[in-house]
């Protein structure tokens, strides 16, 4: 029995490592799920940049104010352990399906507020409520941009 019990514990060694590799390499290539319908919100990558973050987050709020005055917006600062750590993250939730994320999208784009001029966002879209919480747990962004592109753009 001690015989069969000691190559059985090295295979789950080598099984074990690898259904975890594979669970990051599934990370890395998406695994993020589009639904137009789910409740969407925005997310903003910061330039890591220690002054900007307050000085953008109110930019942020005038911006909600002027263009989504009736939206019901909600703005908050998010941080993130893991690659994220030092990545600060500014939410915006309250968007009911993936047409009205885009409009807001589609209207930086257009209005082109100050904080967009600036250089203090690395990177900015809408995603799912299910796409944001796979993110924090992964505790990265490693192919959420691609899966944005395909299915956002």
């Amino acid at each position: 029995m001690l015989k069969l019990f000691i190559p059985l514990t090295l295979l789950a060694l080598f099984i074990l490592p690898s259904s975890i590799s594979a669970q990051d390499n599934l990370t890395e290539k998406g695994a993020f799920v589009m639904n137009a319908n789910e409740e969407h919100s925005f997310l903003f990558v910061l330039s890591n940049r220690a002054g900007d973050l307050q000085e953008l987050r109110t930019g942020i709020t005038k911006y909600m104010w002027k263009y989504h005055p009736n939206d019901k917006l909600k703005i908050t600062q998010i941080q993130v352990d893991g690659e994220l750590k030092d990545v600060p993250l500014i939410l915006i939730s309250g968007f009911d399906n993936k047409a009205k994320a885009m409009e807001f999208y589609n209207g930086l784009k257009t209005n082109r507020p100050d904080f967009m001029q600036m250089g203090m966002t690395k990177d900015y879209f809408p995603l799912t409520k299910s796409n944001y919480e796979k993110i924090v747990r992964a505790k990265s962004l490693n192919g959420y941009k691609p899966f944005f592109q395909q299915n956002y753009l």
